[in-house]
């Protein structure tokens, strides 16, 4: 009898692994240091150079403000640091006296024509409006050819076709718009500044939208029309109350309607630090050169009471603590400003010179003005 044979089937083939992916590192972004920038003026010493420029001001018939311009500009630049090393100011004093002559002359062309004929008066308006684009740029690239921060100077390369376009042309729309259009204009304008303006070989960037600009600028609207309203209405029923006592036969004291206007406009010069506060870290935390980022952290309602008590301080003291004022807000400017740089700025390099370079730095030398703009 045969037994029966009991077979085992061929084991299955095991299935192939997967293959194992190539190994690809992750390539992160070194980290940013913060650098604040520091201003490290005092207010006893910025106030002998700013006596010696006023007396010598008065004295020269303002002809000497233009070297006190110089001598303050350097001052100040020169007690901001940034990864302790100073700004620099290398402006010469007689480019800004030019400027501030073609200022004089202008205004007083368009104060003198108002005298004699209204139709001059305008046509000197309109000079003036065609002319402003080309003073901003002349203006803007002066502050930034005669700026330098290690050894670098900034630059403003001009565009004056883009900025008759932003600083002009757009006026046409903001008034069909009825003001509408406002704070994207000046999106737009912010945004041609930043982006023409190079360090060394550097070019900025604006990382904002112009329609960004509107969050504050409609808060503000916001909070100007309703303390307006507010005023109003405590200004009519003041009005109704005084006219009732009195029976209708006596007007309301002009004390009263003093202190209700200045109380009405009040709330408007209460807004505008915090409306300041906004654009400027709205406008600084979005500008990267080089991979860099600035950072912007002013508050609100600490420029407020610096500008408060700044006016206050300089009425009581009959302006002799302008320079105190002017080296307190610098301090905070300077202390709520810092840069995020992944490296310690060896890697900024210097700009370099062609021989349309030394053209252009010809042609600046020649219309070199700064009208304080």
């Amino acid at each position: 009898m045969h037994e029966d044979v009991i077979t085992t089937p061929p084991p299955l083939p095991e299935p192939p692994l997967p293959p194992v992916p190539a190994y690809r590192p992750v390539m992160q972004r070194p980290p940013s240091a913060e650098y604040p920038f520091v201003f490290d003026g005092s207010a006893r010493e910025y106030f002998r150079i700013w006596i010696v420029n006023l007396a010598l001001s008065i004295l020269s018939l303002g002809i000497f403000s233009a070297w006190a311009k110089v001598r303050t500009q350097r001052y100040f630049y020169g007690c901001t640091r940034l990864a302790g090393v100073p700004f620099e100011y290398l402006a010469k004093p007689l480019p800004i006296l030019k400027g501030r002559i073609i200022a004089v002359i202008l205004f007083s062309s368009y104060v003198v024509a108002g005298q004699y004929s209204i139709g001059m008066q305008l046509g000197l308006a309109l000079l003036i409006a065609v002319l402003a684009p080309w003073l901003i740029v002349r203006g803007t690239a002066f502050k930034a050819r005669y700026s330098a921060w290690r050894g670098l100077n900034f630059r403003f390369i001009p565009d004056y076709g883009e900025a008759y376009i932003r600083f002009l042309v757009l006026i046409l729309p903001l008034i069909l718009t009825l003001g509408m259009l406002y704070p994207w204009i000046k999106g737009k304008q912010k945004e041609f500044i930043v982006e023409n303006h190079r360090y060394g070989g550097n070019w900025f960037r604006f990382l904002l939208r112009p329609g960004q600009f509107y969050p504050p600028y409609l808060i503000a609207w916001g909070a100007i029309m309703g303390w307006m309203m507010l005023s109003s209405f405590l200004m009519i029923g003041m009005i109704m109350v005084d006219v009732a006592s009195s029976g209708g036969s006596e007007e309301p004291p002009a004390s009263m309607m003093i202190g209700l206007m200045v109380v009405m406009y009040s709330g408007y010069f209460a807004v505008l630090p915090f409306l300041a506060a906004a654009l400027a870290n709205l406008t600084y935390n979005h500008i990267e050169i080089d991979g860099r980022r600035f950072r912007s952290t002013l508050k609100g309602h600490q420029l407020l009471w610096i500008y408060a008590s700044n006016t206050v301080a300089i009425l009581l003291s009959a302006g002799l603590l302008i320079p105190w004022a002017m080296v307190r807000l610098a301090r905070y400017r300077a202390e709520c400003l810092s840069l995020l740089s992944p490296d310690d700025f060896n890697g900024m390099r210097a700009e370099s010179s062609t021989g349309i370079d030394a053209i252009a730095a010809e042609v600046d030398g020649l219309f070199d003005i700064d009208i304080g703009l």
